[in-house]
């Protein structure tokens, strides 16, 4: 290619020099590279390489024949054209030197400029041919042995033809399955042994038949190739053969089909007795889960106590139902707390335990426990795999006792209470037997069984409560009604029994009045009560300055704070508006507030 660049080195111990020569040569369009030494020279010589080299014999340090005989010693350099410049009183004795050292031409100064500039032009042109012609006969080289490459190729492939042409034969006359060439028109081309032993046809009777001609119903060919269908056999009965298609270029196609006529017998009677064993099984698992449920609500129903409600249904469910059984029920605070965690084998139950959830795996969406107590949603783990249990817990050790307690299967369905889920109860088993959507309905109507009993169990706690709350209340108030009223019969009997002066009269009427207002009060305290029970309560709203209500308050317990040296200050703003209410109602908290105040604070 006669447009590639090549480079040229200029050597030359003056400057201006090496700018004249890259001057003259400059339009000749090539890489000129200048060396101010031998040396440099040299260095350039060691990276790139140069189609002729302009070397100036006179050079301090190392000269230009020395420079041309280190060039040529080296193999890459060896033969790269050198033309010498010296100065023409210097010529005679340097000619045959510089011939000697393989210089091509040899110039002296002053020289020419279109000779130097035509020599350089003829040594770069050289040059570029000679490249050239490298290059296509490393390519004829390479062509050469790719040829003879492809030629041995050739005649392998022809051997690995012939011997794939011997095995072709014998697996089609030594296969077990039947083998069926069709060509375009779908017409049998060539068939294995196999089709006459099994079908009963030999190779002269289906070459060039169709291929329906074989079927018991005639049907679309993509269908009936490409999955089973029944062929007539010679002797008139059907088989059922399973094939598969192949396309074998453009033109042709491969069908290989097997016989599976007994074997889709057998596989018959064998799914009618696995039917019939799943249904014998199923039957006797809902007779037992009909027991378990009719015998746990029996037990449930005969306690009112949640904690062995819990133990009695986890004694019923291990081992029949389930290996391993948790509870955990909702606390008042949101939290959630094991109320139960038994298994099979007492050795393990403590491996159960090390897995039991703590408050801080509450935010935790990977526990089955957190999100049925999240979504109130029932789950159903049909085939735990061991990655599955790895990412359902975020910690080794609970991973290693859930691996160690054998984990395979489980389900986890909430509790619910009357207005939400009061608790969550899991069944896991480590036998080969899963879980299923059978035991998952199970499992919920457990559940539904324990939340009644817990129900009513909560429901008696409350009734206690209730009650002893009752009979507390009751004696409360009648210590409350004796009070009042000891002090006014006191009164009444001191008055009829002698005569008192005013002042002391005046006491006496003004204490019985005092006591029979508060009893009056508390009398209405116990009809409020009622009424708001009864959902009867009601407030005459109107405009009140809630100062007037304090006010009236204070004066109703100011006596009683006297009596006890007791000393109430009111800091009331004078500013303060009206509000919306029932002034009796807002008095008579007041005076709950300031009565406590006063019957609890020392005297």
């Amino acid at each position: 290619m006669t447009d590639e660049k090549v480079n040229i080195l200029l050597v030359d111990d003056h400057v201006e020099n090496l700018v004249a020569l890259e001057a003259l040569l400059s339009d000749l369009g090539q890489n000129l590279v200048r060396a101010q030494s031998g040396i440099d020279a040299l260095r350039y010589l060691l990276h790139l390489e140069f189609a002729l080299i302009i070397l100036d014999v006179d050079m301090p340090v190392i000269n230009g024949f020395e420079t041309a005989a280190l060039i040529r010693e080296r193999e890459k350099s060896r033969h790269t054209p050198i033309i010498f410049l010296t100065a023409i009183n210097k010529a005679e004795r340097h000619v045959s030197k510089g011939y000697s050292l393989g210089a091509v031409d040899y110039l002296t100064k002053p020289f020419v400029p279109e000779i130097l500039r035509s020599k350089v032009s003829v040594f770069v042109e050289l040059h570029k041919r000679r490249e050239q012609v490298n290059r296509q006969a490393g390519l004829l080289q390479q062509m050469v042995a790719e040829l003879a490459s492809s030629n041995d190729e050739i005649r392998k492939l022809n051997v690995a033809l012939q011997s794939e042409r011997d095995f072709v034969s014998t697996v089609l006359d030594n296969a077990g399955s039947i083998i069926i060439v069709l060509d375009s028109h779908q017409k049998i081309v060539r068939a294995s042994r196999a089709f006459e032993r099994i079908l009963g046809y030999s190779r002269e009777d289906v070459t060039g038949r169709p291929l329906s001609s074989f079927f018991v119903s005639a049907g679309p060919w993509n269908d009936l190739v490409q999955a089973e269908n029944y062929w007539t056999a010679k002797d008139g009965t059907s088989r059922l053969i399973a094939w598969s298609k192949t396309a074998l270029g453009t033109n042709h196609v491969i069908l290989t089909g097997n016989d599976i006529t007994e074997r889709r017998r057998a596989e018959a009677q064998r799914e009618k007795f696995i039917r019939a064993e799943a249904a014998r099984a199923e039957a006797e698992a809902a007779e037992k889960r009909a027991a378990f449920l009719a015998e746990a609500s029996t037990l449930l129903s005969a306690t009112l106590d949640y904690e062995r409600t819990l133990v009695t249904v986890s004694r019923l469910a291990i081992p029949t139902f389930a290996d391993w059984c948790f509870v955990y029920l909702r606390l008042q605070d949101n939290g959630i707390s094991s109320a139960l965690i038994a298994h099979a084998d007492p050795q393990k139950e403590y491996l159960a335990q090390q897995i039991e959830i703590r408050p801080e795996d509450l935010s935790s969406n990977t526990l089955p426990v957190v999100r049925v107590f999240q979504t109130g949603t029932p789950e159903l783990f049909a085939d735990i795999s061991d990655e599955e249990l790895r990412d359902t817990v975020n910690d080794t050790q609970k991973y290693e006792a859930l691996k160690e307690l054998g984990l395979r299967s489980a389900v986890v369905v909430p509790i619910q209470g009357r207005h939400s889920i009061i608790g969550v109860i899991g069944f896991a088993s480590g036998k080969e037997a899963r879980y299923t959507s059978a035991e998952l309905i199970f499992a919920q109507d457990v559940a539904r069984r324990i939340s009644l009993a817990l129900e009513n169990a909560r429901l008696y706690r409350e009734a206690q409560e209730a009650s002893r709350a009752k009979d507390e209340f009751l004696a409360t108030l009648s210590h409350e009604l004796r009070t009042p009223l000891n002090a006014i019969l006191g009164w009444i009997q001191i008055l009829r029994a002698k005569r008192l002066d005013e002042i002391t009269t005046a006491r006496a009427f003004e204490v019985i009045e005092r006591n029979a207002k508060a009893q009056a009060e508390l009398i209405e305290d116990m009809l409020d009560v009622s009424r708001i029970i009864t959902g009867r309560l009601r407030l005459e709203m109107q405009p009140v300055r809630l100062s007037s209500a304090v006010e009236a308050a204070l004066d109703s317990v100011r006596p009683t704070a006297d009596a006890k040296a007791i000393r109430l200050e009111c800091e009331l703003a004078s500013d303060a508006g009206s509000i919306s209410g029932d002034p009796h109602r807002l008095q008579q908290i007041v005076w709950n507030l300031l009565s406590n105040a006063v019957k609890f604070t020392p005297s």
